[in-house]
């Protein structure tokens, strides 16, 4: 189970790296890539705290977190910032600080114990991304480098993860995306139609509800879900409308506006 779940893991990094010949980040969502995936793969997003990095030495870390990766670019009017004026850029990276503080996600389990292979429910609630797509990670831990899959530690995902868009309707495309010879339970999803608007305060909430059987081994398990979401192109100064009608954020799709935040651990004791 653990080298399958690798080896999944393993061609999604190699597909996602295919699509581009730099790491970049998404801001359409990942339409092409409906499968098991884990947050390494997502190289160009900025990690929002070191908590997720606390395995790795200060000094690789600290180039990692925001205020380094992106806050001091925007500052500094780094490549592609240069086209916006002092007070924009400004502007800019204040609509991108309240975006920062007003993403979050949240994560629920229907019991912290339950029998082995026995059936339990995880609830991930996102709120904020810049939009139109955040995607959700249902994970074995907080590590960003070193999470995988839920099913890594033995759970099986037993259908299709139930989606919530932002207006309180299922959601079905991203999943309708999948081959029809393969089954939908997988631990990842594209969720379509988000969009923020710090200027009015307005941060949309979603939800992706798993079902898992418990791993047949007695013991305690962690849960975690990492959100993936963008800042950007919430405000107007962050938006660039590319050739095809595409809109893509002012700093391009390597400028690390991206986010990665993970879900507080859950533990699950199985007996």
């Amino acid at each position: 189970m653990r080298l399958r779940i690798a080896a999944v893991a393993l061609l999604v990094l190699a597909s996602i790296a295919s699509f581009a010949s730099r790491p970049d980040a998404y801001p359409g969502g990942t339409p092409r890539a409906v499968t098991n995936a884990a947050p390494y793969c997502a190289t160009c997003h900025s990690s929002v705290n070191a908590q997720q990095l606390r395995e790795m030495p200060a000094d690789a870390s600290g180039g990692l977190l925001i205020e380094n990766r992106h806050y001091s670019a925007i500052t500094n009017g780094d490549e592609r910032y240069q086209k916006l004026e002092p007070a924009d850029r400004q502007k800019l990276l204040d609509a991108i600080k309240a975006m920062d503080a007003n993403c979050k996600v949240e994560l629920a389990v229907s019991a912290a114990k339950v029998k082995a292979s026995g059936t339990i429910t995880v609830t991930v609630t996102t709120h904020g991304g810049a939009g139109p797509v955040v995607g959700v990670m249902l994970t074995d831990n907080d590590l960003r480098f070193q999470a995988g899959p839920v099913q890594a530690q033995g759970f099986v995902i037993t259908k299709a993860p139930d989606v919530t868009g932002p207006d309180g309707k299922p959601q079905t495309r991203f999943l309708d995306g999948r081959a029809s010879e393969l089954t939908k339970n997988i631990n990842y999803v594209n969720i379509q139609d988000v969009q923020s608007d710090p200027a009015a305060g307005t941060y949309p909430t979603c939800k992706v509800v798993w079902t898992l059987a418990a791993p047949a081994k007695p013991g305690e398990y962690t849960i975690s879900a990492a959100f993936l979401y963008g800042t950007e192109k919430a405000s107007p100064l962050g938006r660039v409308e590319a050739p095809g009608g595409r809109v893509l954020p002012v700093g391009g799709q390597s400028a690390a506006s991206g986010r990665i935040q993970f879900a507080k651990p859950v533990k699950v004791v199985v007996s």
